[in-house]
């Protein structure tokens, strides 16, 4: 075995070791390396086009007559020709596809929503919140301990232990309910 040949099998084992990594630990590696916000610095472009630089290389210095030169240099090829095609199939369109519908509760402060049961003065209602991913429904109590009226359209002052203190809206005689909206 040839010096070549041991390069491209440590070019193939780090591809897949970087799999295994990955598989097992839920993209934390990728995270780590991803910081560098440059789309050809993604690590899956690096790893794909290394992992087939070695198993093209290995492929060519074994089974063709190429001299060891020619074999490094169609490997190279291949593998900058697969990091290439990796990033218009994967990487690019996923780009696109990175809007989560997920929140955390603190962003729901300063959001508009309709209470959908009555919050009394000293305990709980519920509140309906419009989201891009649709509705959600949460606890909520009044901020100024009066109690609040089922379709009273209400803004989220705060969040505390999962329970979103609301005051009502003023003019609520010139908004639209959101049960009328349905």
């Amino acid at each position: 075995m040839s010096w070549l040949d041991s390069i491209y099998l440590i070019c193939i084992g780090v591809g897949l070791v970087y799999t295994f990594v990955t598989l097992f630990l839920g993209d934390a590696a990728s995270d780590w390396l991803n910081h560098a916000h440059l789309p050809v610095l993604q690590p899956v472009l690096w790893v794909s086009g290394l992992t087939a630089f070695g198993g093209a290389g290995f492929l060519l210095s074994r089974l063709t007559s190429y001299s060891p030169l020619t074999s490094l240099a169609l490997a190279a090829i291949g593998g900058v020709a697969l990091a290439i095609a990796a990033y218009f199939i994967w990487v690019e369109p996923m780009s696109d596809a990175e809007a989560s519908t997920g929140y955390s509760m603190q962003q729901l402060v300063g959001r508009v929503g309709e209470v959908w049961t009555t919050i009394p003065e000293k305990g709980f209602g519920e509140v309906l919140i419009s989201m891009v991913s649709g509705t959600t429904h949460h606890m909520a109590a009044s901020l100024t301990r009066e109690p609040i009226r089922e379709g009273t359209r209400v803004l989220v002052v705060e969040v505390r232990e999962h329970v979103l203190y609301v005051t009502p809206l003023p003019n609520q005689g010139e908004r639209e309910s959101l049960h009328d909206a349905e």
